[in-house]
C-alpha cells in the first residue's frame, strides 16, 4: 500500500517553502566554515532535465516533471513547478542548480527551495529528487 501525501499544511510544512520559515541568521553562522561549505554545496546541487539514461553526472538529480499535473499547488510550489516544466519542455537537455532556482524564485534561504522540491516530489508532480 502506497502512502499518499495530501497537499495540506500539516503534511507538507508549507511555511518552510519561504524564507520567513527559517531564522533570519540561518545561512550566516560566524566561525563555522564547514557549515558555509555545506550551504555552498547545497546551492550547487545539480538538477538535470531530459538527461541521458546512463546519468553521466554523478550526484546530480535527474528530474522528470509531470507535464499534466492535475492538482492544486501552493503559490511557491506552482512557481517552482512552472520553472521546472519550462526547463523540461524548452530544451533537449538542461542543467541548473538549486541555487539558480532559488535565485529565480527570489529565495534567500536555500532550504526553502529544497522544501519546495521535496513537496513537489511528495505530491508526485516531479520525480528524481532524492530525499
Amino acid at each position: 500500500m502506497e502512502l499518499v501525501i495530501e497537499n495540506v499544511l500539516e503534511n507538507l510544512q508549507l511555511h518552510l517553502e519561504h524564507d520567513s520559515g527559517y531564522p533570519s541568521d540561518w545561512d550566516v553562522l560566524p566561525d563555522k566554515p564547514e557549515y558555509e561549505n555545506y550551504i555552498e554545496n547545497a546551492r550547487n546541487q545539480i538538477l538535470v532535465f531530459n538527461g541521458a539514461d546512463d546519468k553521466p553526472i554523478e550526484g546530480a538529480y535527474y528530474v522528470t516533471v509531470d507535464e499534466v499535473y492535475p492538482w492544486n499547488l501552493s503559490p511557491g510550489q506552482q512557481t517552482l513547478y512552472e520553472l521546472l516544466l519550462s526547463m523540461q519542455k524548452g530544451s533537449l537537455y538542461a542543467i541548473t542548480t538549486v541555487g539558480q532556482l532559488a535565485d529565480a524564485m527570489g529565495l534567500k534561504v536555500i532550504w526553502a527551495a529544497y522544501q519546495r522540491l521535496d513537496n513537489l516530489q511528495s505530491l508526485k508532480a516531479i520525480s528524481g529528487v532524492e530525499r
